[in-house]
């Protein structure tokens, strides 16, 4: 009988399991309280989730050259993501095969090769070891160059957004997104898109998932926690945000759809460009959208958003990672998307939007960091595990899906945790994989 977190910490892995598979019912709507702020629940996830599936790493308009490279984070391990000189773009672990120093230190550049500070290696960007200081002096003939190549990562690429994995097994890229596809290339292939700015990033004392669990499907929120944006007029009333649909697809991912929407918040100028890009019915849906937020798993969320900017309507376009940093930390990254083609008022004004809104500073996102680093202190310790303290998931349980001219499970409103329940059962999964 599980009494104390000291309990926990204490279990080996098969009887943290076992514990997991029996307080975890996603199915009855029920999440215990410990899984968001315990150390050895944390350090399973990495393990099991982190290094097992897709983690967003970046996209590809942000090394647009030839030679441009960035570094960035691949479950808590750093990873240097290149343009090479035929267009392609690779990634590698940013570790000097040869006494394993930080290759590169800088966040983004331009270089065809990377000498590392240690004992001046050089690689290429294509990975390959090149030069060796003295190489024939120290070394004689014995130094096998080709096979000291830099780590490489797996990496694949949708619309755009590049992922990465440290699982050689793990199905393709096109696979795990599977049907939630069809709602990626509204959000980001419904034009060429672009990602304007560094990404914004700060570090908020909050676990991993709750940010998920925000954006995958709680909508129910947004007229509490937000309410001040119906008081300043930024929306219509207060519960504006249960129109529409809740969907969700296999492997966790779901969104929540926001509609109606009577004015088209998206630049005019590019509806062919859309029409080029999109079936009919992906046109109908961006053509009606008020809102659309929702979430890769395990931690890439998106969101298409409308405000009024100086009295006009716009959207903004925005992706964001919750990375964990520990279990009860993480941080998080936004990159705010913009259509390449449209005019350049048009972007500016939609930045102006993101800003406003979900930038560190903006109204929602000062909101919701608050909520998540509360949960995150009130599940700590151990007397959520002796009092067995869950949480109620069972919103919409009583609800039968609808018939949705997408794919995936759909309900007729987004008042519901159906998404949840889709989320952490992956999530379960996954831990016991």
């Amino acid at each position: 009988m599980i009494k104390t977190a000291k309990d926990i910490e204490d279990m080996t892995k098969s009887e943290l399991l076992e514990h997991l598979n029996d307080t975890v019912k996603p199915e009855v709507g029920e999440i215990p309280a410990y899984v968001l702020a315990d150390p050895k629940v944390y350090d399973l996830e990495h393990k099991k989730v982190f290094m097992k599936t897709w983690i967003f790493i970046g996209h590809e308009s942000e090394i647009p050259n030839k030679n441009d490279y960035m570094l960035r984070d691949l479950a808590g391990y750093s990873i240097i993501v290149s343009r090479n000189a035929d267009s392609s773009i690779k990634a590698f672990y940013n570790m000097c095969t040869h006494r394993g120093m930080k290759l590169c230190r800088a966040d983004k550049g331009n270089k065809s090769a990377f000498v590392c500070p240690y004992h001046g290696f050089n690689f290429k960007n294509n990975g390959d070891l090149i030069g060796v200081p003295l190489q024939k002096n120290i070394y004689g003939e014995e130094l096998d160059k080709s096979t000291m190549g830099l780590t490489e990562v797996r990496i694949e690429s949708y619309k755009g957004l590049l992922f990465g994995t440290w699982n050689d097994e793990a199905e393709s890229l096109d696979d795990f997104l599977g049907d939630f596809k069809w709602y990626l290339d509204i959000l980001v292939g419904r034009a060429e898109m672009e990602v304007l700015g560094a990404p914004q990033r700060f570090v908020i004392h909050s676990n991993w998932k709750i940010g998920a669990d925000n954006f995958v499907g709680d909508s129910y929120h947004t007229m509490v926690t937000h309410g001040s944006i119906a008081k300043l007029g930024m929306v219509p009333s207060a519960t504006y945000s249960k129109m529409g649909y809740q969907i969700h697809s296999e492997n966790g991912h779901g969104l929540n759809l926001g509609t109606p929407n009577p004015d088209f918040a998206f630049p005019e100028e590019l509806i062919e460009e859309y029409k080029s890009n999109l079936s009919s019915e992906q046109f109908e849906v961006l053509s009606n959208l008020k809102n659309m937020i929702g979430n890769i798993f395990p931690h890439l969320s998106f969101l298409i958003s409308h405000t009024k900017v100086k009295g006009q309507l716009i959207s903004n376009t925005t992706v964001r990672l919750w990375r964990p940093i520990d279990h009860d930390k993480m941080e998080v990254i936004a990159w705010f998307l913009v259509e390449k083609n449209a005019p350049e008022d048009w972007k500016r004004r939609s930045r102006e939007s993101f800003v406003l809104t979900f930038s560190p500073s903006g109204i929602f996102e000062q909101d919701d960091t608050e909520v998540f680093t509360d949960i995150t202190a009130a599940a700590k310790g151990p007397m959520p595990v002796m009092k067995n303290l869950t949480y109620n998931y069972t919103m919409g349980l009583h609800r039968k899906p609808v018939d949705f001219i997408g794919p995936g499970v759909a309900y007729d409103d987004k008042f519901s945790e159906a998404n949840q329940r889709n989320f952490y059962k992956y999530w379960l999964e996954l831990m016991n994989s």
